[in-house]
């Protein structure tokens, strides 16, 4: 009676479908410089010291269109790097910014990445701190 549910146990786990998302962002970063390249345009930079805000954009659009965007923003709020999960280099850029921003909100991006609809969670400086 169970069966279908005892072969979906016993799929390998790359037999099971996953969303795809592909998206040409690409992100890079040093000790001074973060950049963003869309493929399309030039590419967008911003210095650490500037960085003034990061937030999170959740949207609900996937699991087939890009969900979730880092919002990178400098101090005076004119520039915003604009960074899609799932980007070349995010993962690398989340773990920098953990480390280079004090009071990063590690539960808040948890929150947002639990997020199935359109909102936006305050990441850095903290909610309570800002």
């Amino acid at each position: 009676m169970l069966n279908w549910l005892l072969r979906m146990l016993r799929r390998p786990p790359d037999a099971a479908p996953k969303p795809i998302v592909a998206t040409p962002v690409r992100v890079t970063h040093d000790d001074k410089l973060i950049t963003v390249n869309d493929g399309a345009s030039a590419p967008v930079s911003m210095t650490w010291p500037e960085v003034g805000n990061v937030s999170v954009l959740t949207t609900d659009a996937g699991p087939f269109e890009a969900d979730l965007f880092w919002i990178v923003t400098d101090r005076d709020g004119r520039q915003s790097l604009i960074v899609p999960m799932g980007a070349e280099g995010e993962p690398a850029l989340l773990q920098s910014m953990q480390a280079r921003l004090a009071g990063f909100d590690n539960m808040a991006v948890v929150e947002a990445m639990s997020s199935t609809s359109n909102a936006v969670f305050q990441i850095w400086p903290a909610a309570d701190l800002a």
